[in-house]
């Protein structure tokens, strides 16, 4: 004590600081905190004049109130509650709690209420020590909403985490767990932390920490059923003069986002990676400056022939075929100026036997927005392209076939003997197909030959005295479009064959009989009546089967053309075959109508022959002129088809020898007769110099056909003279 002061000090003055309760008084008068004196009643007997500092009420005021009438309505109950706790238990309470300012706002404030006793026990009054936390509370409310912002929780606890002396209300939202529970249940918090990791905190972290080694330990959080949470524990321990830790001060920052953030693409790159490495297509990157390999995947091993440990230091134009080097070179130049995929085909300098023909695709790597290098995706087309280019060649070769079927069909309408099949097939076979050679055998029942061996072929196409072969031999097997010509070829020849033989055979036995040279005009008709039937037995099986597989070939090309994506040479290529297949239809139907014209009958005799006229137009080099008078009487279906077959041959025959430029053709009728006539200016022909035979002409055919109906035919030409045709039908034929 200051003993100079007491001697300056009057003596009453002196006098009255040695009282007890003066002195007491002093200090409650002049203290920055707030005492309040409260009876059993609750009604204030005392308050210190810092009063009027916190809450802006008078002393006068406050004395003779009820002690809770300043609190904020919703924290009076509570408040209450407490001043009865400490009468009861006679213990002393900390509080917080929010009075009402007099002018309106609210003020944080923390109470110390302790009882005091009298001589018999029962407390006499409550003494409150109250101080204003607004500024404080302020403070953590800001710390609050930080820490809530950047998903953290601020604690304070003793050595041993038996008891949190602070932590922040962020914690609930971090761990799940209320900030009130964990202050008085510190241990709470380990329940909600991974078995696995709790027993690190609990050992090695707990064993630095009782060092003073500051810590930062990542943790997962448990406390939501099916997820998993992180964080990480920063723990800095505090240590004394004295060398002894005092408190341990830490901060749990959620790492969730951050760790789903880490575990994403941690996933992406192993997806990256599984994709690139187990890729069945060749993946190779390379940078910018020289084009210098950078990675690429065994894949990419496999197609080039060239080992990853190859690839360092080493040039991807390398790669290229010489002659494909310009045309790679500046896609990607494209891909670097415009930074857009871009796809190429080119060969490889392959290091291996044969050609490598490859699809490159070149796409751009981009990095903060700055082109940094170049991948490539490469896919072994090889085969794809040989496989091209055999259905073009197919194709060509295709239609090479389909225009020799057409035309053997054509041919085998006009073939009445069984040697001239022979030899038409024979011929056809040589000339289509290039054998080594093609004969017609006569095999003895149960001699057969074996069976086909891809370089000798044997085909039953009829029976003599003994079943009959075509036999070829080949240099090298027939593919597979070539076996169906074959196929379709033997086909016709086996209707005609069987028929011609019986019809051959019962010729000669007829001649033999009647022993005369002209046939029977009955036999004529029949013979003529059976071929129509063939024809129209031939013009059915191309309709329902070769044609039908044409146009379902064609139908699935189509399809396979619209439904998918190819590169436009192989587009245009599937285009011409779609076209190729498109034509081969065309012909076959045509093939089909002249071997069974669908609406002769129902057209007439007339109208069919202008159909026929403007058909054979389109592909003719010489002009046609029809004259037809009005049939007096209608004619029957021999008479209709005859004298159309007679016509077609008439036709042919201009087309393969006349080399007429015009052709003149007149129907005319009378009451008992039909005329026609036909003349051309083409080069014409010696007759007589044929002998009367006319066999290569065709010219025997118009001759037995107008017999048959019992008309007459003469035949007018001469070299440079043109060939001239007059022929005569009764209308009514016995």
């Amino acid at each position: 004590m200051d003993t100079s002061r007491e001697k300056s000090l009057p003596r009453t003055a002196k006098e009255d600081m040695e009282r007890p309760d003066e002195r007491y008084k002093i200090i409650a008068e002049n203290t920055s905190d707030t005492i309040v004196l409260v009876d059993d009643q609750a009604m204030v007997r005392y308050v210190s004049p810092s009063l009027q500092l916190i809450s802006g009420y008078r002393i006068e005021e406050y004395e003779g109130m009820d002690a809770f009438d300043l609190i904020h309505p919703d924290d009076r109950q509570r408040v209450r509650s407490l001043y009865n706790q400490v009468l009861l238990a006679k213990k002393p309470v900390d509080t917080e709690y929010r009075i009402v300012h007099a002018q309106g706002h609210l003020v944080y404030v923390e109470a110390r209420v302790k009882p005091v006793q009298g001589s018999d026990g029962n407390v006499l009054y409550v003494v409150a020590v109250v101080r204003d936390v607004t500024e404080r509370k302020k403070t953590l409310e800001l710390l609050e909403n930080i820490l809530d912002n950047v998903n953290a929780a601020v604690w304070s606890a003793d050595k041993d985490f038996s008891r949190y002396t602070f932590c922040s209300e962020s914690i609930k939202k971090i761990s799940g767990i209320p900030r009130e529970e964990i202050l008085f249940h510190p241990i709470r918090l380990h329940d909600h932390i991974h078995p696995e990791d709790n027993a690190v905190l609990m050992g090695e972290v707990k064993a630095k920490l009782d060092l003073g080694i500051p810590v930062s330990q990542e943790f997962r959080f448990i406390h939501v059923e099916g997820e998993t949470r992180w964080g990480r524990l920063i723990v800095h321990p505090t240590v004394n003069q004295a060398g002894a830790i005092e408190r341990l001060d830490g901060i749990i920052l959620d790492m969730t986002e951050k760790k789903r953030s880490e575990l994403a693409l941690e996933e992406s790159e192993q997806r990256y990676k599984s994709l690139f490495e187990n890729n069945l297509d060749g993946v190779f990157s390379i940078e910018l400056n020289h084009f210098y390999f950078v990675n690429a995947n065994h894949a990419f091993e496999t197609i080039t022939g060239i080992t990853l440990n190859q690839l360092p230091d080493r040039c991807f134009l390398g790669l290229i075929h010489d002659e494909d080097h310009a045309a790679v070179y500046q896609t990607l130049f494209h891909v670097i100026e415009r930074g857009e995929s871009r796809d190429i085909e080119c060969r490889l300098a392959y290091p291996r036997p044969g050609e490598k023909i490859v699809s490159i695709t070149f796409v751009p790597i981009f990095l903060s927005g700055k082109l940094n290098g170049i991948h490539g995706i490469v896919k072994d087309i090889t085969k794809r392209k040989h496989d091209e280019q055999e259905l073009i060649k197919s194709e060509e070769r295709y239609k090479a076939l389909q225009r020799s079927l057409n035309r053997f069909s054509s041919d085998l309408a006009n073939v009445m003997k069984v040697s001239e099949l022979e030899h038409r097939l024979i011929e056809e076979v040589e000339a289509v197909l290039q054998v080594a050679s093609a004969s017609i055998e006569e095999v003895p029942k149960g001699q057969e030959p074996a069976t086909p061996d891809g370089q000798e072929i044997w085909i039953r196409i009829g029976e003599k005295q003994q079943p009959v072969y075509l036999r070829i031999k080949a240099e090298q097997p027939l593919r597979k479009i070539e076996l169906e010509w074959l196929e379709t070829a033997v086909r016709y020849v086996t209707i005609l064959y069987d028929n011609l033989h019986l019809l051959e055979d019962l010729m000669k036995r007829l001649e033999d009989t009647v022993a005369k040279n002209e046939t029977p005009r009955w036999m004529l008709r029949l013979l003529f009546k059976l071929s129509e039937k063939e024809r129209a037995s031939l013009s059915g099986d191309l309709h329902d089967s070769v044609l039908q597989d044409l146009i379902i070939w064609y139908r699935k090309l189509e399809s396979l053309r619209s439904s998918h994506h190819f590169e436009s040479d192989t587009a245009a290529e599937l285009m011409q075959i779609e076209e190729g297949l498109l034509d081969a239809i065309h012909q076959i139907r045509i093939t089909c109508n002249e071997l069974r014209p669908p609406f002769l009958l129902k057209m007439g005799l007339v109208e069919s022959l202008k159909s026929l006229f403007a058909y054979t137009r389109m592909f003719s080099n010489y002009e046609i002129e029809f004259s037809a008078e009005q049939l007096d009487t209608a004619l029957n279906e021999e008479q209709i088809l005859g004298v159309y077959r007679i016509v077609q041959e008439l036709l042919n025959n201009a087309s393969k020898h006349a080399k007429a430029r015009k052709v003149t053709m007149a129907l005319t009728s009378t009451k008992d007769q039909l005329a026609f006539s036909y003349s051309d200016d083409g080069i014409g022909m010696d007759l007589s110099a044929l002998a009367g035979s006319f066999q290569h002409m065709g010219i025997a055919g118009i001759e037995k056909r107008v017999l048959s109906l019992e008309g007459k035919v003469e035949f007018h030409s001469a070299p440079g003279q043109g060939f001239h045709v007059a022929i005569q039908f009764p209308h009514t034929i016995g």
